[in-house]
């Protein structure tokens, strides 16, 4: 993952080349370890996120293939969720965990004998989230265009994770399925363009 200035330009093929070689790039400063028990839902931590702002984030998301083509979904859902304490520890326990752990290496206490595969990981993720009324005022969700491009406008400065479960290729050749994530500080006001959401694949991530 990378984010980009105005004024910078970013191809594809070079973000596929970041894919490629493991290295992920995150903006802004990296996101803190959640605690190890769950925290309680905290309103005062989410009420700046319902405002609306001056900031935009605009983006490509995709999954990288075996091949090192960038797979892309036509009206995938893309997820913006503030980061507080409470969705930190659902990241944490529920995406960073989990999409791509190995069979018996997961961390949700509630894992099914199926959740080890990408997708199906992915998918209870955000539909965790989703579930939870309490938060649902507070997350943005808009769907990418058929190249995978997405634009949020509007936006309160702020910390967030940016989500996307791609189910396949829209392409004619067979793609991965999984989640794409990055997470992000958004200052007052900023245009954050060129933003590359994926499946991270380093530890820098």
């Amino acid at each position: 993952m990378t984010t980009v200035r105005p004024g910078q330009r970013l191809s594809l093929g070079v973000a596929v080349l970041f894919l490629a070689s493991g290295i992920c790039l995150s903006h802004g400063t990296a996101v803190e370890s959640s605690p190890a028990a769950a925290p309680a839902f905290n309103e005062k931590e989410f009420v700046a996120y319902k405002q609306k702002g001056h900031g935009t984030l605009a983006g490509q998301v995709f999954l990288g293939a075996s091949s090192g083509k960038a797979v892309t979904q036509a009206g995938v859902p893309v997820h913006l969720i503030p980061v507080t304490k409470y969705t930190r520890y659902w990241f944490d326990h529920s995406v960073r965990a989990t999409a791509c752990s190995s069979p018996g290496d997961l961390t949700t206490a509630n894992a099914t004998p199926t959740s080890h595969q990408p997708l199906n990981c992915a998918q209870e993720a955000v539909r965790q989230l989703e579930m939870d009324q309490r938060i649902l005022p507070y997350l943005r969700t808009i769907r990418a265009n058929p190249t995978g491009h997405f634009w949020f406008t509007k936006i309160p400065a702020g910390r967030y994770y940016i989500v996307s479960v791609i189910e396949g290729s829209s392409q004619k050749e067979d793609g991965p399925a999984g989640i794409a994530w990055l997470n992000i500080d958004l200052e007052a006001g900023e245009k954050a363009t060129n933003l590359v959401v994926t499946d991270c694949k380093s530890t820098l991530c």
